[in-house]
């Protein structure tokens, strides 16, 4: 799938909650918790625009000192599996060493295997675990892996 990236800004704030809902249900923010994160110290948020100049993933990042870090990645149920997420990362990465970064780092449900096989395959290494992390409406609660990324100074 073909996609341009732009930073996301505030008149986008509504679809990227729709969008945000539809692929985190029982954990979406809202507009409003969007413009929060995205007014925070170093956070960034970059969406991808397909073909029909729809909205088809988002990815919101805060960099700060040697630490980037992914706090949302989202691509829409009918875009998946056509590389915008892998697009999107791509393009932190580039963003990321350009401020200093050494690794970039994410928080992931443990039983979200399509995501853990995506960040596997771009070189993402489990560093830790936060037990029972995600909750659930009527399932048992979900640990949160935190994977890194490092990344090599640019040569």
């Amino acid at each position: 799938m073909s996609v341009v990236l732009h930073s996301a800004r505030d008149a986008d704030l509504a679809v990227l909650a729709a969008l945000h809902s539809a692929c985190f249900p029982e954990e979406a923010w809202d507009s409003a918790a969007l413009a929060t994160v995205l007014a925070m110290p170093g956070a960034a948020g970059r969406i991808a625009i397909d073909e029909a100049q729809s909205i088809s993933g988002l990815l919101i990042d805060q960099c700060l000192g040697e630490d980037a870090e992914i706090l949302t990645l989202c691509v829409a149920p009918a875009s998946r599996r056509g590389g915008v997420a892998r697009r999107l990362i791509a393009d932190l990465v580039i963003r990321a060493r350009a401020l200093g970064a050494h690794r970039i780092l994410l928080e992931v449900a443990a039983d979200n295997r399509p995501a853990l096989t995506l960040y596997e395959a771009m070189g993402f290494y489990r560093q830790g675990t936060r037990t029972a992390y995600y909750r659930r409406a009527n399932r048992p609660a979900v640990d949160a892996w935190r994977l890194c990324l490092d990344l090599p100074a640019a040569t």
